[in-house]
């Protein structure tokens, strides 16, 4: 009874406004924030290690302040304010991470949940709750880790493969189409597009192939990619 005592009077002492408990928060957020921060850096995304601390520390420092003003001035104003305003605000650096091409391919938005989680787990620290704080740290790194490997796997067993590729000019779609079906693939799908290269005569095309469910996405793009004609090519989503 004594430790549990210990315990709560250990933890109630970390959960205010005072300089110990501000320093502590701060350091949790450095850890909370940089630990995601630092896998979205080493994956090359532009939201990385100081982007996340600081959208940690920053949500945690609203929710700190709302907490201030309502245990030090005599007012009735909702401590949970400021930081609802952060989950709404977080937004727009959510919205500069993702990056949408005419292809219609989506980049970001893992790198964009990540900052909006990071905001988040700064919150609870703010406020005191740490359990939630680290519980969600642990989460965030394992989904954005660990289960990018269950992405993957499901990924190349994916019996759908969507291209875009831009090729010299239409003569060449008569090969396309032929090589495709020699190499156990059939097209399900094809736009006509404004290729992007704005060369003359070439024609971009959006291509939606059924793939032999066996092979690997990387060596069916580079099938495609060594038909003749064919000047560029990339997956799309």
């Amino acid at each position: 009874m004594e430790e549990l005592l210990m315990e709560e009077l250990l933890w109630g002492t970390l959960r205010g406004t005072d300089t110990p408990d501000i320093t502590l928060k701060l350091f949790l957020c450095i850890v909370c924030g940089g630990l995601i921060g630092l896998e979205r850096g080493a994956k090359g995304q532009a939201a990385g290690f100081r982007t996340h601390i600081l959208v940690c520390m920053g949500a945690c420092i609203a929710m700190l302040t709302g907490q201030y003003i309502y245990e030090y001035f005599e007012t009735n104003s909702d401590p949970a304010r400021l930081g609802a305003q952060v989950i709404s605000g977080i937004g727009f650096l959510g919205a500069g991470t993702i990056m949408s091409r005419e292809t219609t391919r989506v980049r970001g938005l893992t790198t964009a949940a990540g900052l909006w989680a990071a905001a988040c787990i700064g919150l609870a620290v703010g406020i005191g709750f740490f359990e939630a704080a680290i519980g969600a740290t642990v989460v965030v790194m394992v989904t954005i880790v660990i289960f990018q490997r269950v992405d993957n796997f499901f990924y190349t067993r994916s019996p759908i493969l969507r291209v875009y590729l831009e090729m010299e000019s239409i003569d060449y779609v008569k090969g396309l189409i032929r090589t495709i079906r020699m190499n156990g693939m059939r097209v399900s799908g094809m736009e006509l597009q404004k290729p992007r290269s704005g060369m003359q005569n070439a024609v971009g095309i959006a291509l939606v192939v059924k793939k032999n469910t066996r092979r690997n996405p990387v060596d069916m793009l580079e099938v495609i990619s060594k038909v003749e004609g064919v000047t560029f090519i990339e997956e799309t989503l």
